[in-house]
């Protein structure tokens, strides 16, 4: 048992290490761009193109005015190849992006260790109240997509793409982060004590990307599967499941909470009883092949978009130097 769990551990938590990594190496790329920029200085670093993915609304705009015009955003391109890819990977192996590649998902995962250090365990919030604080994130992603896809026309999707408020979008989120004010920082303080006290409680209540990407993961043909002839009806798989899932109780996990992390399969203490599996249990995937698919899916539409030209801005530095000296007044 320990070393099946040690396996899961050794993979899941090397690709959540991977994506920090280059999160980090972005961030920091990012902040030195911009400031030689904003020096007029020729810049020594280039703009990195996967700052792009914490830009999430205006790749659903993208996204939008691409469904409606059939032109592929040229502004913040990388921005739509990543929602693309993060809608693929659901659709094809669960909420994987949100327990093995998102930052905020690893970040999350690490303050509900701590909050197990320190207070042995993480809290439970009552059956009523976890219903409805579930529900708020597809209600704000509603709000979003109602506005996005249903209030917005393609013309005015396309309009946004190319204003000159989504031309800075990175710059100013940068310049947001730079300079929170006291309201900012008790917010995240409040939602840092809550993910600390409450296991994953921006992902599980609050996060309408995830919201989004449950609901597409229904599609996927892989999901958790339990052989009911080898349970033993332990509930060691519901007791580790990160989303509460009653996964004993169910034949195959269709819940849009489920992010594919393989927790239960591994706390399993009977051999093949839990599996990730494709319909008809076609094809099971071990932690190993999974972190390889996810992997492999990533590079693949990204390697894909830097060839098609879908991956770096059109937009021209001149341009973007202009504009960013103007960000505040835009």
């Amino acid at each position: 048992m320990f070393s099946k769990l040690k396996i899961l551990v050794s993979f899941r938590h090397a690709v959540q290490v991977l994506f920090a990594m280059v999160v980090v190496y972005i961030g920091i790329t990012f902040v030195t761009f911009v400031n030689q920029v904003s020096k007029d200085a020729l810049p020594g670093v280039n703009r990195p193109a996967g700052v792009e993915a914490f830009l999430p609304l205006s790749a659903l705009v993208g996204l939008k005015a691409w469904i409606a015009t059939g032109t592929f955003d040229q502004i913040h391109p990388a921005g739509l190849v990543i929602l693309l890819a993060a809608i693929i990977v659901s659709m094809l192996l669960k909420r994987a992006f949100c327990s093995w590649i998102c930052p905020i998902g690893t970040l999350s995962e690490g303050l509900a260790k701590i909050g197990r250090i320190v207070f042995g365990r993480n809290f439970k919030i009552p059956k009523w109240l976890d219903y409805f604080l579930r529900s708020l994130k597809y209600i704000i992603l509603f709000f979003f997509i109602s506005i996005i896809f249903v209030g917005m026309s393609g013309v005015d999707a396309a309009t946004f793409v190319h204003s000159p408020y989504n031309m800075v979008a990175d710059d100013k989120m940068l310049k947001f982060i730079q300079n929170l004010g006291a309201f900012g920082m008790t917010v995240i303080g409040v939602l840092v004590v809550l993910s600390i006290l409450f296991e994953n409680f921006w992902c599980r209540y609050l996060c309408p990307y995830g919201g989004l990407l449950g609901l597409l993961s229904m599609l996927s043909p892989f999901k958790i599967t339990r052989t009911q002839t080898s349970c033993i009806q332990c509930g060691k798989c519901s007791k580790s499941c990160p989303n509460h899932i009653l996964v004993n109780h169910v034949d195959r996990v269709w819940s849009p909470e489920c992010t594919g992390c393989l927790t239960c399969m591994q706390q399993c203490p009977v051999k093949e009883t839990l599996t990730f599996k494709g319909p008809q249990g076609q094809l099971s995937l071990s932690p190993k092949t999974l972190a390889l698919s996810l992997l492999g899916i990533w590079a693949l539409v990204i390697i894909i978009a830097i060839f098609t030209g879908h991956w770096e801005t059109s937009m021209p530095m001149e341009m973007y130097k202009r504009l960013l000296h103007m960000t505040d007044q835009i």
